[in-house]
């Protein structure tokens, strides 16, 4: 029956609608998602010109739910025709029926919600800590940054569900079928424990977040009053963050650079940190808790390939400025730097002897064929992951040789599958 105001008139399919209306059929009847790449492929919609902007504005209408960041669901197109399809996708039925649109975002919410309250525990947890003056700054930031990555982590398992709340409630092993519910009778949900195990995640990051775990614990339920773990806090937390961003972006796409993800070194505080001081005049639970830290990092040293890493040292030196005035324009200041050293700490491999044993003990399906050598050849084209030094670096004249930033890794781990 057609809506009121709307008048039934003949309606024409275009072949696009037919295909694309075959192609949701299908994966109803198989009850499995697709990607706005698979629906491109089949609907023959240009990807970039057409189906995405038809997909942001829900011109598909009721017909396909967004479920994932790339992942959608068909429905309601058992049994349909054709034309009854082109006629509820158009625009002055959806015009009419703005209520069914609304279907194909309200499951996203939580996973979405979930997602922006853990960057905002992140952020206060960040700016609690760039005060230098609050006397338990440390303790607040590893509570907050624990509270942000459990959230994080319920946030993608609920993505991964289709967002089924249900998939964060603890079971009740008594009552198979039933949740546990807390003091308040609400359902309780899964521990920050459990949603790592249940996410199986990278063990440098696992052992990451156990450490920043047990720190929080002691802040909680004792004291953490110690100069060396303030040190291994902020060692602890640069890392922290550092794969926060990187998580975000791997399962979200949420890029976060436009924040200022960063934790001030502690030499910009209290002297007096970084005085050296003796371990044995601690408490046998500072002592633990360093040991704790200590087996942690020496079970895995630093990699600068690795995406995650235990502990990061932040160096900071004063050095004298070098500046002068710009001879065209008198009231400008330009600021020189040493770009020779710039080069040397970023990029550190050549090809042979690091780069590719690196992807080769990497990779299980590495090949030397034309896929890698394009990638490669794209890579390289991009400064920030490669630059070509010469013998004469001063007039770049002579023998050359390409350097790479072991960041570009990260490319290469977008088109290759890594090993076990």
């Amino acid at each position: 029956m057609f809506p009121k105001g709307l008048k039934q008139k003949k309606i024409k399919v275009n072949e696009k609608q037919r295909l694309t209306l075959n192609f949701l059929q299908k994966k109803e009847k198989e009850g499995s998602s697709f990607s706005a790449e698979e629906l491109s492929e089949a609907s023959t919609y240009p990807l970039r010109e057409s189906l995405k902007a038809k997909l942001s504005r829900s011109e598909f209408g009721e017909f396909i739910l967004k479920i994932g960041s790339n992942e959608y669901k068909a429905q309601n197109t058992i049994g349909i025709s054709p034309e009854d399809y082109a006629f509820k996708t158009s625009s002055n039925y959806r015009n009419l029926n703005p209520t069914k649109l609304l279907t194909s975002n309200v499951t996203e919410s939580l996973s979405e919600s979930l997602l922006n309250k853990s960057i905002q525990a992140v952020l206060a947890a960040i700016e609690i800590y760039n005060k230098p003056d609050f006397g338990y700054r440390e303790e607040t930031f590893s509570i907050l940054m624990v509270n942000a990555w459990e959230i994080l982590l319920k946030a993608k398992i609920v993505l991964d569900s289709k967002n089924k709340i249900e998939s964060l409630y603890t079971k009740d092993k008594q009552k198979p079928n039933e949740y546990l519910k807390s003091r308040s009778g609400n359902y309780r949900t899964i521990s920050i424990l459990e949603a790592m195990k249940k996410l199986h995640l990278d063990e440098i990051l696992m052992d990451n977040l156990s450490i920043l775990i047990e720190l929080r614990d002691n802040s909680v339920h004792f004291t953490n009053e110690n100069i060396g773990l303030n040190l291994k806090i902020l060692e602890i937390g640069t890392a922290n963050l550092r794969s926060y961003l990187d998580i975000c972006k791997e399962w979200f796409e949420k890029d976060l650079s436009n924040y200022n993800f960063y934790i001030m070194p502690m030499s910009f505080f209290h002297p007096h940190e970084m005085k050296s001081y003796s371990l044995n005049s601690e408490s046998t639970q500072s002592k633990n808790l360093i040991q704790y830290i200590a087996d942690k990092e020496n079970s895995h040293p630093f990699d600068k390939s690795k995406n995650h890493s235990i502990s990061l040292h932040l160096e900071t030196k004063f050095v004298k400025s070098k500046m002068r005035y710009n001879s065209d324009d008198p009231d400008a200041i330009s600021v020189t730097f040493n770009e020779e050293d710039k080069f040397k700490t970023k990029f550190i491999w050549n090809f042979k002897d690091h780069l590719y044993p690196k992807l080769k003990d990497r990779y299980s399906d590495l090949k030397q064929d034309k896929k890698f050598w394009d990638l490669k050849k794209e890579l390289e084209n991009n400064k920030k992951f490669c630059q070509t030094r010469y013998l004469n670096a001063k007039e770049n004249k002579g023998p050359s040789r390409k350097w790479y930033d072991p960041n570009i890794l990260k490319e290469f781990d977008k088109k290759y599958n890594k090993k076990d």
